[in-house]
């Protein structure tokens, strides 16, 4: 009993402490506001409208969406930029004194020569440019680099999102245990209270010492707090079901569903573990996006050795005056256009350390993918490994409490009898509760067992 007392108060100090980081990473929590539309009706929660909720409002999978519009808009930006360039400029000079050219003396004739003032006062000047690139691999490398982010970018929801939906489903199904054990404590009072009753009545009738009274409403009272922390714990694991779910406490709940409804007949999984199990695991991926990056980062610094061609075209319109009457200007209008070839020669050796540096840095990461590849192929065997232990668990727990049970009503009925003491009585009480929380408590390992399986698998919903 005492066992099963500090089970319940460190799982109790263990939640009071996960619900205060909840709590502080969840403000909208405190202020009693949801992000679903809140109302007196009661939502009928299962696992599968809890994860669904979790999907569409947490914050953390809307902030990966918003991302993901992000990239795109970077996408389509270094896509424009095989597009042509247009701009246009206009300007207007008002010369306080005029340029001179200097001539020699008797340039025109005796006399002539010297400064001469040329130009107007006013001169206006407006022109329209145009470029395209014709050739620079500078920017289909650089295309190229937003398309790796895009897919980033997305496998970086899809992460959010399984990770997500394992946080829901484990604090779903703590709920779940939570739930139950306040039901098996509940029962174990119950039980105690029709044993002190019994006790009593056999006590006025003159056939117990009242010895066996004081013990059962001692056993009574004992019990008592262990069920008032199983209710404690149900409500801090139904509080940090909402913060996931963004549901404020004014909403009722409404779950039918148990432990045992998610429990498996079969248990199907491979001989052995190696990376090609591994081909959805969202950490792998993103590993090995980051490495087709750096790769084509190699080519967008290796690419600043070849020359690049573009066309330009420029109009313009330029006229001189003293005055301001428009109409009698005389304008000019230069047309040109042309290509312009661009050839790097030497640049200090800096192209070659950028790709050394590139190329370390592709290094590093294809040692770091290499660790977390055995990394993860033990986690994925040691989740195997605890569902298989978890299921034999349940099955020799589910023997304990048909026998605990069992072990129960005999001594009921030799108490009864007076052929039985009421300490066999209280063993058999507390070994019946022990046996159905330890049954719960294999159930829930299980399911955290297999989510954490398919979470690094990889798998969605």
């Amino acid at each position: 009993m005492n066992n099963m007392k500090y089970r319940l108060r460190g799982r109790r100090e263990t939640g009071v402490v996960i619900l205060a980081l909840l709590l502080l990473l969840h403000p909208a929590l405190l202020m009693g506001q949801g992000t679903v539309d809140q109302n007196s009706d009661t939502l009928e929660l299962t696992l599968h409208k809890a994860i669904e909720l979790a999907l569409s409002d947490n914050p953390t999978i809307v902030i990966a969406n918003k991302e993901v519009e992000r990239v795109d808009y970077a996408r389509k930006e270094a896509w424009s930029s095989l597009f042509p360039s247009i701009s246009a400029e206009g300007a207007y000079t008002r010369n306080m004194k005029l340029p001179v050219l200097f001539l020699p003396e008797g340039v025109f004739g005796p006399g002539s020569g010297g400064a001469m003032e040329m130009g107007y006062k006013n001169s206006f000047q407006g022109s329209v440019t145009a470029g395209m690139p014709l050739f620079s691999l500078s920017l289909l490398q650089n295309i190229k680099l937003s398309e790796h982010e895009m897919k980033a970018a997305l496998e970086s929801a899809r992460a959010s999102r399984i990770n997500m939906e394992a946080e829901v489903r484990k604090a779903y199904f703590s709920f779940l245990l939570a739930r139950d054990t306040y039901e098996v404590m509940a029962q174990s009072v119950a039980n105690a209270e029709e044993n002190l009753k019994n006790v009593r009545q056999f006590y006025g009738q003159g056939l117990v010492a009242e010895y066996d009274v004081i013990r059962s409403e001692v056993q009574v009272r004992n019990l008592k707090p262990g069920l008032v922390q199983a209710e404690n714990g149900v409500r801090m694991s139904e509080m940090m079901v909402r913060v996931l779910l963004g549901l404020a406490k004014e909403v009722p709940l409404k779950v039918h569903e148990e432990l045992f409804d998610f429990e498996r007949v079969e248990l199907s999984g491979p001989a052995g573990f190696g990376e090609g199990m591994l081909e959805q695991n969202t950490q792998l991926t993103q590993l090995d996006l980051q490495l087709d990056k750096m790769a084509t980062q190699f080519k967008l610094v290796r690419s600043q050795r070849y020359p690049t061609l573009s066309a330009f075209m420029s109009y313009q319109a330029v006229a001189q005056a003293n005055d301001f009457k428009f109409g009698d200007y005389q304008w000019a209008n230069p047309l040109a256009a042309g290509v312009q070839l661009s050839f790097p020669i030497f640049q200090g050796f800096s192209i070659r350390n950028q790709e050394k540096q590139v190329a370390v840095g592709r290094e590093q990461l294809q040692l770091q993918r290499d660790y977390t590849v055995r990394n993860l192929v033990l986690q994925l065997n040691n989740a195997h490994t605890n569902m298989l232990k978890a299921l034999e668990q349940i099955e020799s727990n589910r023997e304990g409490v048909r026998l605990a049970e069992r072990g129960f009503s005999i001594a009921q009925t030799r108490y009864k009898a007076g052929a039985g003491t009421l300490l066999e009585l209280n063993d058999a009480e507390i070994a019946l509760t022990q046996a159905k929380l330890n049954l719960n408590q294999a159930m829930f390992d299980y399911l955290s067992a297999e989510t954490e399986y398919h979470q690094v698998l990889g798998r969605e919903e």
